[in-house]
């Protein structure tokens, strides 16, 4: 995160450094509102989830002089800047702290980060329009990639809130794995550690049924428990002590019964809230799994009303996409861990196919910029070399 400049290095955020002389640009505009409180431009960044754009610069300096006379006034540049961050202008000279503290050796030098601190592009030299709009460009990008976290966040309260915590839950990972050092991933990791101590409890209950001999009171507490916080570790250990009850031969058929009618009862909610992917994997496992129950043949008829009616069977069909989408961006991942950048784009296009315009295809676009080398974040606090 950006720390004021009265810490020096290792505790600054965003910059961006340039200024310019030379003749006006061709498509010369009137520049944006430059800020010039360090502090201030901090603050209004993060209130408006808008990147940051710090120039930093001297007086005397011709290169940082011939930025800001053409490729800070040029039309293109000056929309983007005006329309899509917070600018911020420093003289290094009566700004002599904050440019230690950035430990900055080379007038100009463009720095931008997002909103939440994370540097994206650390320039340094003067830049031509064109090649400053396309890091202007990615900067915002890489805000737009940010901003479905805090969505996410949102979304996961609202489910906590109706009680659904399996999506609540799948949300908060979601958000936890791609945060990094984003605050928004703090947050999440705290409401899942409230769902995952909520869940612990249950499992207590459980086990203290199980000890004065109520087995099967503790079986359904079990199996609720794993239906209703399905992900969390409480709900993992649940399912391994049910195991283990379900091998006494007195609580088998309990058990059978008790699995058939939840996961009905699953896939027909599935169904009615529009989920007909998860649907359709329900019903599969039922016919397979309960051919000879009731539970069985129904959900079979309710696979039927998925797949004779086109609509629900292009849904699913998206929805498929979706979830294939996800397993190609954790492929990418893996792949891009051992170096192997090559497998790893081939499944990020694959990402862009499958979902175009979607959050996969932002975070697809997004690792693929990485990847090429072109947009490299550097964390907050950085230190030059």
């Amino acid at each position: 995160m950006l720390a004021p400049p009265t810490r020096p290095a290792g505790r600054v955020l965003l910059l961006v450094i340039a200024a310019g002389l030379v003749a006006p640009s061709a498509r010369a505009a009137e520049p944006p509102a430059w800020r010039t409180d360090y502090n201030a431009a901090r603050k209004e960044a993060q209130e408006k989830g808008l990147p940051l754009l710090v120039v930093v610069g001297t007086e005397q300096c011709f290169y940082c002089k011939k930025l800001d006379a053409t490729t800070l006034r040029d039309a293109g540049v000056s929309s983007a800047v005006a329309g899509g961050f917070v600018p911020l202008k420093v003289d290094a000279r009566a700004n002599p702290e904050l440019a230690r503290a950035l430990k900055v050796q080379v007038y100009p030098t463009t720095v931008l980060a997002g909103p939440d601190g994370k540097i994206h592009a650390f320039i340094e030299g003067f830049l031509e329009p064109d090649r400053f709009a396309e890091h202007l460009k990615r900067a915002a990008n890489a805000t737009a990639t940010a901003d479905w976290m805090a969505r996410d966040y949102q979304e996961a309260g609202k489910a906590v809130g109706a009680g659904d915590y399996p999506r609540a839950v799948s949300l908060l990972k979601g958000v936890i794995r791609d945060a990094e050092d984003r605050p928004v991933g703090a947050k999440a990791r705290e409401v899942l550690e409230g769902v995952e101590r909520q869940a612990a409890g249950r499992l207590v209950r459980a086990r203290e049924l199980e000890a004065k001999g109520f087995t099967p009171e503790a079986m359904d507490t079990l199996a609720d428990l794993m239906k209703t916080y399905a992900g969390t570790q409480a709900a993992a250990d649940a399912a391994t002590r049910l195991a283990g009850l379900a091998e006494q031969p007195e609580a088998a058929d309990r058990l059978k019964a008790r699995q058939a009618r939840d996961l009905l009862a699953l896939a027909k909610e599935e169904f009615r809230a529009g989920r007909y992917y998860d649907c359709l994997q329900r019903c599969d496992h039922l016919s397979a799994a309960f051919a000879d129950r009731a539970e069985g043949k129904d959900g079979v008829a309710l696979a039927g009303e998925i797949k004779n009616n086109p609509d629900r069977l292009a849904a699913a069909c998206e929805q498929m996409n979706e979830r294939t989408a996800a397993l190609y961006l954790t492929l990418a991942e893996s792949w891009a861990k051992k170096g192997q950048t090559a497998e790893a784009t081939a499944c990020l296009d694959k990402v862009m196919k499958l979902c175009p315009n979607s959050r996969q295809a932002e975070v697809a676009q997004a690792q693929l910029t990485k990847i090429q080398g072109r947009n490299p974040a550097t964390p907050a606090g950085f230190k030059k070399q």
